[in-house]
């Protein structure tokens, strides 16, 4: 199902036997040091995390749909290189609740579980949309419930977490080929947590805001976005989580 706007999950499912493979490139300019020993006596340079993502859908009624993630990550590294892992897979289903204008607003359910590396995590997500002629109004309520290890460690134990993952966007269609958006997203504990000020204000809410394009063919379409982190005005530290800028691109086609 093509993605007008990269973050935000559309109302619409795909119909009954149909299938489409997603990649999804995401790119997060972090910062390390320049001595692959680490400190700070040779200065700072940009290493960008990047996050891999490989999609497979399939619809298994007019309004449900399966989902299959396989989800790689890189670790900036200090001297300017990084190291590339598996994280994991993730199952999805999808449904709508009802057809397209029944509702004053349409709106789908999506119900997600992530069998990472290092942690199992349950998403629910409520995806909403609205058409006013060529412009599109989208939103995700996105919560996430993770786990992380270690498991079997009984003096510490585990504590459930929430994580909220809120979206929204407008989407103007200039074309049925070419469609043009912003959109906001955010990303974060509530109530974060940490041994460290940079480790709480990792886990903590942030929020990013840009531009983005999508491109549809039929059964080919892409999808890229820029965003800027809201309020972020200095550079990223290294071991910072998250940068000042972010970028995504998509990649779909119907098998």
């Amino acid at each position: 199902m093509p993605h007008v706007l990269p973050f935000t999950y559309p109302y619409g499912t795909l119909g009954e036997g149909e299938s489409e493979v997603e990649a999804i490139t995401d790119v997060n300019m972090l910062r390390v040091y320049a001595d692959p020993a680490g400190g700070a006596s040779k200065g700072k340079l940009y290493e960008p995390q990047y996050l891999l993502t490989t999609e497979y859908e399939y619809g298994i009624s007019d309004r449900v749909e399966l989902g299959l993630y396989q989800a790689f990550y890189s670790t900036p590294l200090d001297g300017g290189d990084n190291s590339l892992g598996f994280d994991g897979l993730k199952w999805r289903v999808r449904t709508r609740l009802a057809e397209a204008g029944q509702w004053p607003v349409d709106v789908s359910l999506y119900f997600e579980l992530e069998t990472m590396h290092d942690e199992l995590s349950f998403e629910e997500k409520v995806n909403l949309e609205k058409d006013f002629g060529r412009l599109r109004w989208m939103a995700n309520l996105w919560v996430e419930e993770p786990i992380e290890r270690p498991w079997d460690t009984p003096e510490t134990g585990q504590k459930l977490t929430f994580v909220i993952n809120p979206t929204t966007g407008l989407s103007y269609e200039f074309a049925p080929t070419f469609h043009l958006g912003v959109e906001y997203w955010a990303r974060g504990m509530p109530v974060p947590i940490g041994q460290s000020n940079q480790e709480r204000d990792n886990n903590a809410v942030h929020h990013f805001v840009g531009p983005a394009v999508n491109v549809n063919f039929g059964k080919v379409w892409f999808a890229v976005a820029l965003y800027h982190q809201v309020g972020s005005l200095n550079s990223p530290q290294p071991g910072d989580a998250y940068g000042q800028f972010w970028g995504r691109a998509m990649f779909g086609i119907e098998l």
